[in-house]
């Protein structure tokens, strides 16, 4: 798979959703890939702290990275992120997404409540994550997502019993 800068940018569809309380009020944003295969996408939540500044690349690249549908969403605390990515997994198909293949990445503050959301999500039971990345202040974003493209594109470990 060439890195990130490698590859030329493929055009995205967005659209602004409304989630509805105790998710983050005020909008949230969806990207699908141009050329997404409906059936295998994944659907990637994002989550950025309140500003949200600096993310339109990083989904982009993340977008056309992974193939993914991202919802980017600006919590300010783990109840709406949950809420959010609650959302997503109940909405996955809907966004023309696989509900099987749920991601989380926090960016920034928000790693801090991807992580915790991450941990609420499996000591609930639901929903199922297939992976979850944290980027740091002092991460590569390109290299963070590189890592998570190729962690993605594995199969899924069967839990053993």
């Amino acid at each position: 798979m060439p890195p990130i800068a490698d590859r030329p940018a493929r055009p995205t569809r967005v659209a602004d959703v409304y989630l509805r309380s105790p998710a983050p009020r005020g909008r949230a944003r969806v990207r699908w890939p141009a050329a997404a295969d409906r059936t295998a996408a994944m659907v990637v939540v994002v989550l950025s702290p309140p500003s949200g500044v600096g993310l339109t690349g990083l989904v982009d690249q993340l977008v056309d990275q992974v193939d993914a549908v991202v919802l980017t969403v600006s919590a300010a605390h783990v109840i709406e992120a949950h809420a959010a990515l609650t959302w997503a997994a109940d909405h996955a198909g809907d966004l023309g997404a696989d509900p099987d293949r749920l991601a989380v990445v926090g960016v920034g503050s928000g790693a801090a409540l991807a992580e915790r959301v991450a941990e609420l999500a499996a000591d609930e039971g639901w929903p199922p994550l297939r992976q979850v990345a944290l980027i740091w202040p002092h991460d590569d974003p390109g290299a963070a997502l590189v890592r998570l493209a190729a962690a993605l594109s594995r199969p899924p470990v069967e839990p053993t019993r």
